[in-house]
């Protein structure tokens, strides 16, 4: 075997990924994975870690099998005395219970052995739930532990859990069935299982009616053979009257025997005890990878989520730039209130005359009517508010319903139907933004007519009134407008354009409009952003990100490394 403190330490590692993994989408091949996970989690824990640690620690033993198969009165019938309840109520073992030599006791008593089960003492009383009940033996030879498990097919969905764990702890599984239900289909999944994982294994068949072991185990036999296990012993038990709860001596002579053997055979226990670890280490990498595989569909599944988002949150964003300069932004009460500001019609014949007379023109207009500003910025605010509102509460439907399309999505949303159109948040917070920026075009006003004869010919005009005709000409592109409107904010265009560049000059007055138009975008950006992050907390509240599932890779990597 490789170096076994290497191997413990890439083990650590691999668990460590395999609790970071979050198999939680309902994807095709996630619940096989999830419990694959688990096993091999407590393998891991349960087994592999502490029989690396001491090789030549006492060797235990599980009893598991199908209900009603008689595990307690054989474990009772092999320890000499009554260890572990035995009776017609099913389940009979609530609580799994280990029984060996006092000398061995030191070993199963601490956290080293199925460190997850709390113990409690003794051979009285009635334990239930997840705990593992020690009782030392006088009866048992030292060297062999064995542990009495709860049914593999129990009622109880929480015994079927520890039966498995159990199992997956033992050095050697010694696996009971009946002569009726030997060839039922769960002992043979586990059987299997066992198989898979190198597991050292032998077959207890109970109650085989007398005359019958002629032909019923020859026919396990086959059985086994045909499931690639026709290395496997068969202990017959035969159908007998139980003596003080205990089945006859000669009943269990054989299963005793060789249980008395391996007690009594360092060697013998040193062999099945390397076989199993082997076998589990070998183990170890294809079920780590199949969780691997199915973590990394469930991250090509989020993927797609995110990618589903990521685009109509983009769509929202091109429709707004669309909509700067597709003219929309000019209908209605902002183009009305602006032209009662600047009164349009008079100042465009001042546009038809020569340009060095415009500027008297606008000022006389504009200066008495500087009051309405507020008004006009008012109208602005709530024009883009109300576009804003409504291409997010557009993405947010669109987003919810193509997730509940897609695999998993219909799971990460739940019932949560808030997602379903903007948040609170973004209603909240898109108003004060868009004023935010109006103030961010009135310090571009002012930084660029820092020229004391700019700066006096802003201060004439009104700084408030010239940013509000920066924001105009933004608007103005009719593309987005038809007809008469049309034509009213091109004419509208035409006389904030003249002003400004009269002002700033032509070129200036481009850089403006660009950088304005940026600094809307940038703003609203972040609120698109923010709104699209409940989708993204959404999904990260469901599922582990790629990163986990690249560290689980690498340290499955670093075991097989280990491994060599």
């Amino acid at each position: 075997m490789s170096d076994t403190v290497a191997i413990s330490e890439a083990l650590i590692g691999l668990r460590s990924g395999l609790k970071a993994v979050r198999l939680t989408l309902d994807l095709t091949e996630a619940g096989a994975a999830r419990q694959t996970s688990k096993e091999l989690d407590d393998q891991i824990a349960d087994y592999l870690l502490p029989r690396l640690q001491r090789l030549d620690a006492p060797l235990l033993a599980v009893i598991g099998g199908s209900t009603g198969s008689g595990k307690s009165t054989i474990t009772n019938s092999i320890a000499g005395a009554d260890v572990s309840p035995a009776g017609v109520l099913r389940p009979t073992t609530r609580a799994p219970t280990l029984i060996c030599h006092p000398t061995d006791m030191v070993w199963f008593s601490g956290t080293e052995v199925l460190a997850d089960l709390p113990r409690v003492s003794g051979t009285s009383g009635t334990v239930t739930g997840a705990v593992l009940r020690t009782s030392p033996v006088e009866t048992m030879n030292p060297g062999l532990a064995i542990i009495d498990a709860p049914d593999i097919d129990s009622v109880e969905e929480a015994n079927r859990e520890l039966a498995t764990q159990l199992l997956a702890a033992a050095d050697l599984w010694l696996f009971t069935t009946t002569a009726v239900r030997y060839a039922d289909a769960v002992p043979w999944e586990f059987l299997s299982k066992a198989q898979a994982r190198g597991t050292a294994l032998a077959v207890i068949i109970n109650r085989v009616p007398v005359g019958a072991e002629t032909e019923i185990v020859p026919h396990l036999k086959q059985m086994l053979l045909d499931g690639g296990l026709g290395d496997v012993a068969v202990y017959p038990i035969n159908d007998a009257e139980l003596i003080d709860g205990r089945l006859p001596s000669a009943a269990i002579a054989p299963l005793k025997a060789m249980v008395d053997d391996l007690s009594a055979d360092a060697e013998k226990r040193a062999e099945v005890v390397k076989r199993t670890v082997q076998g589990a280490l070998d183990s170890v990498s294809p079920r780590a990878k199949a969780v691997l595989k199915a973590a990394a569909d469930q991250d090509e599944a989020v993927a797609e989520l995110r990618e589903a988002m990521e685009l109509q949150y983009g769509q929202a964003r091109r429709e707004l730039q669309d909509s700067l300069s597709g003219g929309v932004l000019l209908r209605n009460e902002v183009l009305d209130r602006w032209q009662e500001l600047i009164g349009t019609n008079e100042l465009m014949r001042a546009v038809q005359s020569r340009i060095s007379r415009i500027r008297d023109r606008i000022s006389s207009v504009i200066t008495g009517r500087t009051a309405g500003t507020a008004e006009v910025a008012g109208e602005i605010t709530n024009t883009l508010e109300q576009l804003m509102i409504d291409l997010v509460d557009r993405a947010a439907l669109e987003t919810t319903e193509t997730w509940q399309m897609l695999p998993g999505g219909e799971q990460v949303l739940g019932k949560n139907r808030d997602l379903e159109r903007a948040g609170a948040q973004f209603r909240g917070d898109i108003g004060a933004e868009i004023r935010a920026w109006q103030d961010d075009i009135l310090t571009l006003v002012k930084e660029r007519g820092e020229g004391k004869r700019t700066t006096a010919r802003i201060l004439a005009f009104g700084v408030n009134s010239v940013a509000l005709a920066l924001i105009i000409v933004l608007f103005a592109q009719t593309g987005g407008v038809t007809g008469g409107e049309g034509a009213i904010a091109a004419g509208t265009a035409t006389v904030s354009q003249a002003l400004l560049n009269a002002l700033f000059g032509e070129q200036a007055v481009r850089d403006l409009a660009n950088e304005a138009r940026q600094k809307l975008l940038n703003r609203v950006g972040k609120l698109l952003d923010t709104d699209a992050n409940r989708f993204r907390t959404q999904l990260w509240t469901e599922v582990s990100p790629p990163e986990i599932t690249k560290e689980l890779g690498d340290a499955v990597a670093t075991f097989e490394e280990a491994r060599k």
